[in-house]
């Protein structure tokens, strides 16, 4: 249910989608059928669809129900029915007639504008030139263009039943298409109605000999037998195999590359790449070459255009001819097409004197009007010739060359510096207002700090102008190579002082907002220093490619140098190392109390090079990085309790069940003590002191503050005096003593009862030796009051803890 469900909703968006796709008929179509092609114009009004073909008389009629159309031809006497579907794409469509024959078709973007016309057949020439022309420009879209063709060859004279008439032109025009000739010399002789000629391929001896009829005067194209083209191809093919390297294609004779340049402007496949590939600029810098190319390209192109149209044939395409050939002479230049030699070959390009002078050569053509009838497709103009040709409608004295550029170029180019200057000022001011101003008062910005604010925007916004400006105004060579020099310069600049201004801007915000904490102000300025650096650097190396200095052998030389720095300066790169390891491992931090050595202190600062402590003395020790990590360092800030360790002195007059009962209640002390670690914790008989039994106390603080530290110890041993006091004994000190019947010896009550609480537990089997049961542990721990009774500390906490507490 789940998959029919998920079906039924595709199914419907389908069918939304359909319905909602906008279908129309409506436009020029170039159809093809079994034989015969022509051009269809169809008008679409509702449902009802009407259409003709002129080629041939036809009309066609029917009715369109979405994708499908469906209708009646009629064509000289006859007619049928046909059903024809559009594809997807709205640009094609597929028809079959009733007779089960079909018949496809091509919308046309490109119209035709010479389609209609009466071709000029008055002398072979004219024949042969609209022939060539025709074949030359069909195409997708512009396949009518073949049946048109087929109307300037004599068919009534063929005798290939096995080829169709569209099929036949085809065959003609291959073996035409390699051949070489002037068309304008093919003269017929005077009162003649035949005229014969022999056409060869360039740079061979194969030939085909081609004969022209005459009419009720207009000449024609008396086909040669299908066999005699076949013989005609093999043996052009076999003069002069197609080259098949790849990155020779297009390029690999005068006719090729000739072709490859207007395809390029005028086809749908075309690209300014292409294009470029036709021309030889090796005499032209890096820089020239990316930004003057295409412009080249487009004045050599336009340059074609008014000179005439073109036909290919009239063009060698011999790879190995050894002079250059010239297409068209002119006292300011010539567009000519010589060999250049590369690494995979010879190709074939237009001259670097060509480059030279096309823009004189195309200024000296400007007026120069267009071929009446042109064949080719119009070629996609880039703004530039838009722009000029608009100014040149508008006042043909703003086109008049005024040294390297035309007066309405210095003039653009003024308007873009006054326009890019005014509007960086207002973008000055805005930033200003916004981000500078707000994080860095005017009192504490220092000079070069407003002078690079000021400018950064001003120079950003002149050089994204002159280059965006390149794209109508499309500047001379050296001009060129100026400008795209300023702009970049300009760009780099800019942008580097307002990353530079950027980062100064966030460390100034972490240092006045305390985000960052001030052991991390250090980290922060080290990675702005770093930031700094790598711009600035990075900024030189893209200047020096811009001005194209030969930084290579410099860097090279700071490598030898840096070397040499780097071993002068080793105590200072080691303690910034030392410094780096410092703050990543973290062994201290800012505010710790340490011991290093034989000193102690508080660390107050981090830095790359030093690390500076306040010593218990108030005096700032600074020490090396390098020194200071080596140093075994103590760090009392990162321990979590104290250790509390001493040895209690009794005099030996203690009995072993005075000190059994001793041990025992320090241990029910320590144990009960809220503010000692039940584990580990050892309270025992160490040993047999030179004037003394000893007790030896192991145990840990809970608190990691010495100041706390200091008072819990105070407590605790008050509390063992007390102990002391009341088992019996004595606390001993060093001394040599003689005893007498008249000395006051330990009191025997209290002896007799420590004695008799020990004889308790060993009945009871409760005699805590060699420790106590865990019960017992567990029921001791924090059974004592501290602070102690009676403590200031003690009422502080008691009248704060609340009435419930107090009374509890």
């Amino acid at each position: 249910m789940i998959a029919r469900s998920i079906l039924a909703l595709l199914l419907c968006f389908a069918s939304v989608s359909v319905l909602a796709q906008q279908v129309n008929w409506t436009g020029e179509w170039d159809s093809t059928w079994r034989n015969r092609g022509a051009r269809v114009t169809l008008q679409q009004s509702g449902e009802q669809v009407t259409g003709t073909y002129r080629l041939y008389g036809g009309v066609l009629e029917g009715v369109a129900n979405g994708r499908e159309f469906q209708g009646v031809w009629k064509e000289s006497g006859r007619e049928g029915r046909f059903v024809a579907m559009m594809a997807a794409d709205n640009m094609t469509f597929t028809a079959r007639f009733g007779t089960g024959e079909w018949m496809t078709g091509i919308r046309v973007i490109d119209d035709n504008k010479f389609l209609g016309r009466e071709l000029d057949r008055s002398i072979p020439a004219m024949t042969m030139y609209h022939f060539l022309s025709i074949m030359n420009a069909v195409g997708p879209g512009r396949m009518e263009l073949q049946s048109e063709a087929s109307q300037l060859i004599d068919f009534t004279q063929a005798n290939n039943p096995a080829i169709s008439e569209l099929d036949y032109t085809q065959a003609l025009f291959s073996v035409l298409n390699r051949l070489t000739f002037r068309v304008w010399a093919m003269h017929a002789p005077p009162g003649g109605s035949e005229a014969s000629f022999s056409l060869k391929q360039a740079g061979t001896e194969v030939a085909l000999d081609l004969r022209m009829v005459k009419k009720e005067g207009q000449w024609f194209i008396s086909p040669p037998p299908l066999s005699v083209l076949e013989t005609a191809r093999h043996a052009l093919e076999a003069a002069r195999p197609k080259i098949q390297d790849a990155r020779l294609q297009g390029l690999h004779s005068p006719r090729d590359t000739l072709r490859t340049l207007v395809r390029a402007f005028s086809s749908e496949g075309g690209s300014l790449d292409l294009a470029m590939s036709t021309l030889n600029m090796s005499q032209l810098s890096a820089l020239a070459k990316e930004y003057e190319g295409p412009k080249l390209a487009r004045y050599v192109n336009r340059s074609l255009q008014r000179i005439g149209s073109l036909t290919w044939q009239e063009v060698p395409d011999d790879p190995s001819r050894d002079a250059s050939y010239v297409h068209f002479e002119h006292p300011m230049g010539r567009i000519a097409i010589g060999p250049t030699v590369t690494e995979h070959g010879v190709i074939w390009q237009f001259t670097p004197e060509t480059l030279q002078t096309i823009r004189s050569v195309y200024a000296a053509l400007d007026n120069f009007p267009p071929g009446e009838v042109s064949y080719q497709q119009s070629p996609k103009e880039s703004l530039y010739f838009q722009t000029r040709d608009l100014v040149s409608r508008g006042y043909t004295g703003l086109v008049k060359q005024l040294g390297p550029m035309e007066a309405w170029q210095w003039v653009g180019l003024l308007v873009v510096f006054i326009f890019a200057y005014g509007l960086g000022k207002i973008l000055n001011m805005l930033f200003y207002t916004l981000f500078l101003g707000r994080f860095q008062p005017p009192s504490e910005q220092a000079p070069i700090v407003r002078w690079m604010f000021l400018w950064s925007f001003r120079l950003l916004v002149v050089g994204v102008a002159l280059r965006l400006s390149d794209r109508v105004l499309s500047f001379p060579d050296f001009i060129q190579v100026a400008l795209v020099t300023m702009s970049w310069t300009c760009i780099i600049l800019s942008s580097m002082m307002l990353i530079l201004l950027g980062v100064g801007m966030v460390v100034s915000y972490f240092k006045a907002s305390n985000v960052v904490p001030g052991n991390h102000m250090t980290l922060v300025s080290f990675t702005a220093g770093i930031v700094r650096v790598v711009v600035v650097v990075f900024a030189i190396l893209l200047l020096a490619e811009v001005l194209q200095v030969p930084y290579q052998s410099v860097l090279a030389g700071l490598g030898i140098g840096g070397l040499a720095v780097a071993l002068a300066a080793q105590s200072t790169l080691q303690n910034f190392i030392s410094g780096i390891t410092l703050y990543f491992d973290k062994p201290i931090a800012v505010g710790d109390y340490c011991r290093f050595g034989d000193k102690t202190g508080t660390v107050e600062f981090i830095g790359m090079r030093s690390t500076r402590i306040r010593t218990l003395a108030r005096t700032l020790l600074t020490i090396p990085n390098s020194e200071f990590s080596n140093m075994q360092i103590e760090n009392y800030a990162k321990r979590d309790s104290i250790f509390l360790n001493t040895v209690v002195k009794l005099r030996y007059e203690a009995s072993p069940d005075q000190l059994r009962f001793l041990l025992a209640e320090i241990r029910k002390l320590l144990l009960s003590h809220p503010k000692i670690a039940a584990d580990p914790l050892r309270v025992r008989f160490a040993g047999f002191g030179e004037h003394s039994l000893d007790i030896e106390i192991f145990a840990y603080a809970l608190t990691n503050e010495y100041t706390e530290f200091v008072a819990i110890r105070e407590d605790v041993y008050l509390r063992m005096m007390q102990l002391i006091e009341n088992s019996g004994v004595k606390l001993a000190v060093p001394s040599v003593v003689h005893y007498n019947t008249d000395d006051q010896l330990p009191d025997k009550a209290d002896a007799q009862a420590s004695e008799e609480q020990v004889e308790r537990w060993r009945k009871e089997g409760t005699l805590p030796f060699p420790d106590f049961r865990w019960q017992d542990k567990a029921d001791m721990r924090e059974t004592l009051d501290y602070p102690p009774d009676g403590s200031s500390l003690r009422s502080e906490d008691d009248s704060s803890a609340g009435p419930e507490l107090t009374s509890r």
